[in-house]
């Protein structure tokens, strides 16, 4: 299995990625200014509707850790060039196994997961959300198989059309029967947006498809072994995301997961060009590694993080001066009590980047223990800073925790990287100016 060389792979897959996470983005901006302003009477159903998809979410990333990374590498293996059914079906096996855990902890454990949450309205959603975890098995396989062959423009239409399928669906009912707009038929609506994702991925990815079920022992523990870090990792860093959603509901209420969740939105927007490069840049790290050794994903690293910093750093300037603006575009009058959660948070986006390049690099490089460990510890700290700030300073305290929490784990990142392939931060900073430079030029030709 070939990579695309050169600045057409880089173009295309790019495009696609950037496409398909903008579109994602957008469709939940637009459902969540629906739901928000239109549907949901109080901040306490939105609070539940956010946790609901914060957990779906988390099951989501987990389980693409333990599959993505580990078939993509193994697939790319010379010893399985002319044997990749063993990958695919060792894959398949390990993505049914996850999911039957998952259900397994929904069933047994729905009942505390709400208690602990102070949100027992979540109970009959996560539920019903059976049925999409199951939907999961095939949506995330078929995806996780093109996306080894670099064919995102079939993952894009994927995407695009659960996402789709959903937001017409609430335009709809909103439209001709806006009572029947509740959270369970919401999770309804999910599973049939779900099922029509997965149908679309399943017409792509056909091609690829092994040619008989071939599950061998030793392939699937090598996969396993080499999955356990990164799924340790978006564990880690699952849960270091919605730990401001899932602490404020522990220990304040659900209303407030509702302001916390609106700034998340925000912020989801701002790491589309992260999370879209991060997906790219993995496959090409493996290939870079292989062929010129650490020094070309020093580069790409550093090249590629300040890019982005380029692009974050006056949409963050922005976001903060006129923040009143943004939540009341994106949510209205009723949320504006998250205005200062939003100023603290968003001058400090830029750290972001180096948190999704870090893994995706780490990981690239065959140091999948290191990424397992930074992560870990930079949830624990997440959680530690945001339970001290909430105990010391109320409600604004998740907000002040993030930004402490950040800014250590940044410092350790940059140390590691720095120690393993050399990163430097001024390096990086330079690429942000460099970047500029560019810009700069692009808009002079275009006034010639």
């Amino acid at each position: 299995m070939k990579l695309k060389s050169g600045y057409s792979f880089w173009i295309h897959s790019v495009f696609f990625t950037l496409l398909n996470r903008f579109s994602l983005i957008a469709f939940g901006v637009i459902g969540y200014i629906i739901l928000a302003k239109k549907v949901f009477p109080t901040t306490k159903e939105m609070g539940v509707w956010a946790l609901f998809l914060s957990i779906l979410a988390l099951i989501e990333t987990i389980k693409q850790g333990l599959l993505r990374n580990p078939t993509i590498k193994f697939l790319s293996e010379p010893e399985y060039v002319s044997d990749r059914n063993k990958i695919q079906s060792a894959s398949l096996i390990i993505n049914i196994l996850f999911s039957t855990m998952a259900i397994g902890f929904v069933v047994f454990g729905g009942h505390l997961i709400t208690k602990w949450l102070n949100t027992p309205e979540l109970y009959p959603l996560i539920q019903l959300g059976i049925l999409l975890i199951i939907l999961l098995v095939p949506f995330n396989h078929f995806e996780v198989l093109l996306q080894a062959h670099f064919q995102f423009r079939p993952i894009f239409y994927g995407y695009f059309l659960r996402q789709g399928v959903f937001l017409i669906s609430i335009v709809l009912l909103l439209i001709f029967h806006k009572s029947a707009l509740t959270l369970i038929n919401l999770v309804r609506l999910q599973i049939l947006a779900l099922a029509s994702g997965t149908g679309i991925l399943l017409y792509f990815a056909r091609p690829y498809f092994y040619r008989k079920f071939d599950v061998e022992r030793k392939t699937m523990l090598r996969m396993f072994h080499f999955g356990k870090y990164i799924f340790g990792t978006n564990v880690f860093s699952a849960f270091g995301r919605s730990a401001d959603q899932f602490i404020t509901a522990g220990l304040i209420s659900a209303d407030v997961v509702a302001y916390y969740n609106v700034v998340a939105r925000i912020n989801n927007m701002m790491d589309v060009p992260s999370l879209a490069v991060a997906d790219v840049l993995f496959p090409k790290n493996v290939e870079a590694m292989a062929i010129s050794g650490e020094e070309k994903v020093k580069y790409y690293f550093e090249r590629m993080v300040g890019s982005i910093i380029s692009i974050l750093a006056p949409a963050s300037l922005l976001i903060f001066c006129m923040p009143h603006l943004f939540i009341k575009l994106l949510a209205g009058s009723k949320y504006l009590a998250a205005v200062p959660i939003l100023q603290t948070v968003i001058l400090f986006s830029f750290l972001r980047p180096f948190s999704y390049q870090f893994g995706a690099t780490m990981d690239a490089i065959g140091k999948p223990r290191i990424n397992f460990w930074v992560n870990l510890l930079s949830m624990c700290l997440n959680y530690g800073c945001m339970y001290i700030g909430l105990r010391l300073t109320g409600w604004m305290g998740a907000a002040y925790g993030t930004v402490a929490a950040a800014i250590l784990s940044f410092s350790i990142m940059c140390a590691v990287l720095n120690k393993t392939i050399g990163v430097r931060l001024g390096e990086t900073f330079r690429y942000v100016g460099f970047a500029y430079g560019e810009m700069a030029g692009i808009i002079k030709k275009s006034i010639k």
